[in-house]
Parts: C-alpha cells; structure tokens; sequence
C-alpha cells in the first residue's frame, strides 16, 4: 500500500493500472486483496488542500500551459526546458510552473535533463478537461444556409483568412464516425472570417461555429494540416481534445479519434 499526504488523480490512475493499493490523507483510497478478499475504495480530494502561496499551478488552464502541453503531445521527443521554452514560445517562469505542475500529476517525468511524456492520452485528457473549448474561447453561431458539406468546398477554394478546423469536421480526416452537424473552426478574429465567408448569425440552427482564442493566441493554429479535400485542419491533439469536452456525442467521437491515434502514433 503506498501511503502519501496527497495522492492526485493522475497518479491514482497509474496506481489502479500497476495494481498498487493507496491511501491519503484527504479520504482517497483503493485497497485491494485477492486472499483474503478485500475491496474498499472511497473518494477524497482531487487538489491538493494543502498546496501553499508559490506552489506551483494548480491546473493546466491558461495559453501558457497550452503552449507547453502541446508540444509534449505533438512530438514524440525529450525536452530540454531552452528547447521547451524556444519551440512552446511561454515564458521561463511559466514553464517551469507548468513542469512543476505537470510533474506532480505524475504526466511527465525527468530523465537526466530531458522532460518526456509518461502518458500522453492522460495528459491529453487532463488538459482538456482544464480547458473546454467552450467556456476558454469566445464562439459565434453562423449558419450556412447551403450545409456544412457547401462551407467545407467554400473552405476548399481557398480563403484569405488564417483558420484551422476542429471538431467532427476534422476528425473524419482520421476517423468516420457519424455525419457532421456543424463545423467548429478557430479563427484569430470572428468578425473577419464572418464577413469574408458570408456567414450568417444564428443562434436557433447554427452549422457553422467561429471560435476566436482568447486571449488571442496562436496554439490553435500550431501544426496545422492540409486535409484531402484541401482545408486547413487543427493539428490531430488539439482536435481531440476539443472532441472530448464538447456536446453531443462528440465526447464519444473524441474517443474514436483517440483510439485511431494509439494505433497510428507515428
């Protein structure tokens, strides 16, 4: 049984998959026994109670975050903190708070002096589930009286404004999962793209929504691809991790996606 003051949700995962029983000192624990047979588990605190002033962050919210999670999930390398600093384009302090943090969750670990993933489906899904697409951005509902399918030839033909899709709409680049509702696109100014795409506003039946990242940032458009059909898509992580926290039965969708990504990580 490993015993700790704290044990965060991250690191009870990795427990649970090493079959190592735990306890903290907040209520969370999961002890296990084949003989005799015992099971008891309870549920405590997931943040630490008694993280002090200048500890480090307590969640992966925020663009310098994004910045450094980003590059941990779109390369598949160690980082030397210049080098994460360089490629991420945060700053020195937030990124060793965002190591720190990150270190603490048990998602990363340091190996001589290089930082790697321990595991990037858990930091993907912690880090989406600290930044939802939807309450971390300003959105915009449009519709496109044509159909999703007539706004994705528009995107086709090319377009002056610097976008990158997200969502179902990106996803079935990787993945056919079901038919696409509605087309989820970052934008660096909404009102822009609206204009020069034509765009309609609608609340009641909207298929196309404009996201701008606030604050204004450029991590949406990192690592852009080129789809077959010649829009600009998001890059694969930052698809998924927004499929996870949205409506519908996108969580579910984000999950395919996540599963094609295992079998394809390279």
């Amino acid at each position: 049984i490993l015993a700790g003051r704290y044990l965060s949700p991250s690191v009870r995962e990795a427990l649970i998959d090493r079959e190592i029983s735990y306890v903290d000192a907040t209520g969370n624990m999961r002890i296990t026994s084949s003989s005799p047979a015992i099971f008891l588990s309870d549920r405590g605190e997931d943040r630490d109670p008694w993280r002090g002033a200048g500890r480090p962050r307590g969640t992966l919210k925020g663009e310098p975050a994004a910045r450094v999670v980003r590059v941990f999930l779109d390369y598949q390398q160690g980082w030397r903190v210049r080098d994460l600093i360089e490629t991420s384009g945060a700053s020195t302090g937030a990124t060793y708070r965002v190591l720190d943090y990150l270190q603490l969750e048990g998602l990363i670990e340091k190996q001589g002096d290089e930082f790697r993933v321990v595991d990037w489906q858990q930091l993907l899904r912690a880090w989406s589930k600290d930044s939802p697409l939807f309450t971390t951005n300003r959105l915009t509902q449009f519709l496109e009286p044509r159909g999703v399918e007539a706004f994705e030839e528009r995107l086709a033909k090319g377009s002056d404004a610097r976008y990158a899709v997200t969502g179902s709409l990106a996803a079935k680049e990787w993945v056919r999962y079901a038919p696409t509702k509605a087309a989820y696109v970052y934008v660096p100014s909404i009102e822009a793209a609206a204009e020069e795409w034509g765009l309609r506003q609608n609340t009641t039946a909207p298929n196309v929504i404009l996201v701008e990242p606030q604050p204004k940032n450029d991590v949406p458009f990192r690592n852009t691809t080129k789809a077959a059909t010649g829009i600009t898509l998001a890059a694969i992580t930052q698809v998924a991790a927004d499929l996870l926290n949205g409506p519908g039965r996108e969580p579910s969708e984000g999950e395919a996606l996540i599963e094609w990504m295992q079998q394809n990580e390279g």
